[in-house]
């Protein structure tokens, strides 16, 4: 019989659905080596086990089996360390009863979440769900499955994250089981696409980003295991999703945003084709994880490439250290946050062009931006003015204003991707408001005669509208010393004739006046 601190331990992993508590998705294995985020992660994974464990030194200390796999399907994820996944893979099953079941002494109850988390990773590590160390896992899950609706009680499962990891394993599994399982999953998806973790809960507006990835994995795995007909709920999965990420990249779990569910989503949305809104969320656990840089003359300095669950936690972490009682939280953060850093996004050269020359000072400036990814989070600014956020479109075209500042100059506009290495740049030139000075050859013309006019004060190229008598005689453009010069007959009509000179907008305009004569 456990303890009740153990069984509390097992009913959190089973779950998923409280604080630091869910287990990062697993993917088919990564085409290309982990990135050098990635890597590091791994590396300060690698280095919390003991005998292939994550012993937790809390509670009078246990080996936590869940957060143990946790780790197991970060390395999996990015083909990493396949000794080491192994050594997790053997330790767990050594102890299968403890982390699977519950005895309270008259009866044993199996937990299909746990049980389905380990015969996911028994599966994926090329062992055999069905005997582990003698527990029949893919058996036991299948006699709580209903044969009919594919449905497991939630009492046992805890809801959506359980019943996810129970179908996955059928799905590993080859059961025959598994196409009821998938069903009695797409049954639970909300009209938004997402799925909730209480499946008694009414579907609303919100979208519960640990639950719904958790979904978008179990149902890409189905699908790349053969299950027909899963596109659109997977399209639809993804796409809610994707409409909860935050503009700075992250996602929010239980109220705050953290490296857990950024992660998960990142794994999640990286495996349903959605790679910029990945690499967004990948950036942002990026900023929240230690570097060689981030740790100097901190007390993280020994914690290189350990993922921080959010701010307050990095910030705690260089001032403290990582102790007994954080280590936990800082494990189940980078184990989710570790495959989601493999969907960086590499450096890229962004495109970026303007709509016309000119723009008035205060006013908004026009531009477009091309080679970023589909769903990733741009910014655009513009020196000493404004700056836009947003999502880039399914084209790949970025289409953005940003208010320009108060006065006369050439200012830069950046549109930047999901991190800085992915960034373009143009130029335009800001006009302000400016009395232009209008000089005349003559104060006195004679009739039919020509006039010269001189405005000065324009910038190079600037369009320039010269009115004379109240209608527009000439248009053109300022020279590259900034003045216009405009000889024309005066006409018969004699008496007081005024010229104004207009610039590229409102307020940057001048005058003079001359007398016409016989």
């Amino acid at each position: 019989m456990k303890s009740p601190v153990r069984q509390r331990a097992l009913i959190a992993v089973a779950s998923g659905a409280i604080a630091l508590s869910t287990a990062v998705a697993v993917a088919p294995a990564a085409t290309a080596a982990p990135n050098s985020y990635a890597y590091s992660a791994a590396r300060w994974l690698e280095d919390q086990l003991t005998g292939g464990l994550v012993h937790n030194p809390n509670y009078g200390g246990f080996d936590d089996h869940g957060l143990s796999l946790d780790v197991f399907f970060a390395l999996n994820q990015l083909d990493t360390r396949a000794s080491t996944q192994a050594r997790i893979v053997q330790a767990v099953s050594a102890d299968v009863a403890t982390y699977t079941t519950y005895d309270d002494g008259s009866k044993v109850t199996f937990y299909p979440g746990s049980g389905g988390k380990l015969a996911v990773a028994v599966e994926a590590a090329g062992g055999d769900a069905s005997d582990v160390n003698g527990a029949d896992l893919i058996g036991q899950i299948e006699k709580l499955t209903d044969d009919a609706t594919g449905a497991i009680d939630p009492g046992l499962t805890y809801g959506g994250v359980g019943q996810t990891w129970a179908t996955r394993a059928l799905v590993a599994a080859g059961s025959d089981e598994a196409d009821e399982s998938v069903a009695f999953l797409l049954s639970k998806q909300c009209p938004n696409g997402s799925f909730l973790q209480d499946y008694a809960a009414a579907c609303g507006s919100t979208v519960e980003v640990d639950s719904t990835a958790f979904a978008v994995v179990a149902l890409a795995e189905a699908q790349e295991a053969g299950h027909d007909g899963l596109a659109d709920e997977l399209a639809a999965a993804a796409k809610a999703l994707a409409s909860a990420q935050v503009a700075d990249g992250s996602f929010v779990g239980n109220g705050t945003p953290n490296s857990n569910s950024t992660g998960l989503a990142a794994s999640a949305l990286r495996l349903a084709g959605q790679d910029g809104a990945a690499g967004s969320a990948a950036a942002w656990i990026v900023r929240h994880q230690v570097t060689d840089a981030r740790a100097e003359d901190t007390a993280l300095a020994n914690e290189i490439g350990a993922v921080a669950y959010d701010g307050a936690a990095m910030t705690t972490g260089m001032d403290e250290g990582i102790t007994d009682e954080s280590r936990d939280q800082w494990i189940r953060a980078t184990s989710q946050a570790a495959a989601g850093v493999q969907a960086q996004l590499s450096s890229t050269k962004v495109a970026v062009t303007r709509s016309g020359t000119f723009v008035a000072a205060g006013r908004a400036a026009s531009v477009r931006a091309a080679g970023l990814r589909p769903g990733e989070k741009y910014t655009a600014s513009v020196v000493g003015g404004g700056t836009a956020r947003g999502t880039v479109p399914a084209n790949g075209v970025v289409a953005a204003s940003v208010t320009t500042p108060a006065g006369t100059a050439t200012r830069t506009v950046t549109v930047t991707g999901s991190r800085g290495n992915r960034v373009g740049s143009t130029s335009i030139t800001v006009l302000g408001p400016r009395k232009l000075t209008v000089a005349k050859a003559r104060t006195k013309v004679k009739r039919a005669k020509v006039q010269k006019i001189v405005a000065r004060g324009l910038v190079a190229g600037e369009p320039v509208r010269i009115q004379y008598r109240g209608k527009v005689v000439k248009r053109g453009v300022a020279s590259s010393k900034g003045t216009f010069t405009y000889r024309f007959k005066v006409g018969r009509k004699t008496g007081t004739a005024k010229v104004v000179v207009r610039g590229a907008f409102a307020g940057r305009q001048g005058a003079t006046s001359f007398r016409v004569v016989k």
